[in-house]
């Protein structure tokens, strides 16, 4: 990490082949950052969910940090801070290259395609795994070394299924063929289920795959048998229904959590699916007693 950015180790748990830490930084406004590692370095970031520093990747593009990052080894990372200081919670997960693919049985060493897709990584269980990891070591427990081992093989296997060879090699097939992989529809799948707030883009999901929209809709259909548009708005109500049974939030604010740009576009798209609308859904779950819209 460029020396203009502060610091501090809170926490680090040393492995064979990987090494823990969660640290603290600090960037004033305007700070350039560049950072290269020798290692893959794979980072969560615990807070803030969003930070405003951007990447530039080539002159003229730049890109968002998401939550989840990984940065290939001896890949160089140029970064520059926003007109305002920022103070953040990462965990770092170093991982030595040899030790993947000891661990893994492959020669995976570096990432081919655009690296704004590992700047931004969505993958549920990678996710998972590195909020279980940071609450380990913020309240370490019996046996934290060994949990932490476990867990780095764990995500050095969900790194390789994300960016390795073999992976590659079963898309190609499969797009070969007119249909997707079932490592691609679960790339898929993690990203649209990683979106917290809003809702992703079908223009998103194909630049995180690397394809088309076109050609990713034509691919998604044929394989499941379903728009990919079907699969997000389904989602979406599946969230919604947890949000109305579990929550006492108005359904404003809830279509706004969702992404919808008005109320009564949440409306019609829960009933679509539902059945029913959104507040004869709550009532009829809270009373048991089918209401009338």
């Amino acid at each position: 990490m460029n020396q203009q950015v502060d610091c501090s180790v809170v926490s680090e748990i040393r492995t064979a082949g990987a090494t823990f830490q969660v640290a603290d930084y600090h960037w004033d406004a305007g700070t350039e950052i560049l950072e290269r590692e020798e290692t893959i370095l794979l980072r969560w970031r615990m807070r803030p969910y969003r930070i405003k520093t951007k990447a530039w990747l080539d002159p003229g593009q730049e890109a968002s940090f998401g939550q989840l990052m990984l940065h290939p080894a001896g890949v160089a990372t140029h970064a520059y801070a926003a007109d305002e200081q920022e103070d953040v919670r990462c965990l770092d997960c170093h991982f030595d290259r040899d030790w993947i693919q000891d661990v893994t049985g492959t020669n995976f060493d570096r990432i081919d395609g655009p690296l704004t897709s590992s700047l931004d990584l969505r993958n549920a269980d990678l996710d998972h795994s590195m909020r279980r990891l940071m609450r380990e070591m913020v309240e370490p427990g019996f046996a934290s070394v060994v949990l932490a081992e476990s867990l780095g093989s764990s995500m050095a296997v969900d790194i390789v299924r994300q960016f390795g060879m073999q992976r590659r090699a079963d898309e190609v097939l499969s797009d070969a063929k007119g249909g997707l992989s079932p490592g691609r529809l679960r790339q898929i799948r993690d990203y649209i289920i990683s979106f917290q707030e809003g809702s992703p883009t079908l223009a998103g999901v194909a630049a995180q795959c690397g394809v088309s929209v076109a050609h990713l809709r034509r691919m998604y259909k044929s394989t499941t048998g379903h728009t990919l548009h079907q699969f997000i708005e389904e989602l979406r109500v599946s969230r919604a229904k947890a949000l109305l049974l579990d929550t006492n939030l108005p359904l404003k604010v809830i279509s706004h959590k969702l992404g919808f740009c008005h109320p009564s576009a949440f409306s019609f798209a829960f009933k679509k699916t539902a059945g029913e609308s959104p507040r004869a859904f709550r009532h009829r779950c809270a009373t048991g007693v089918t209401s009338v819209d």
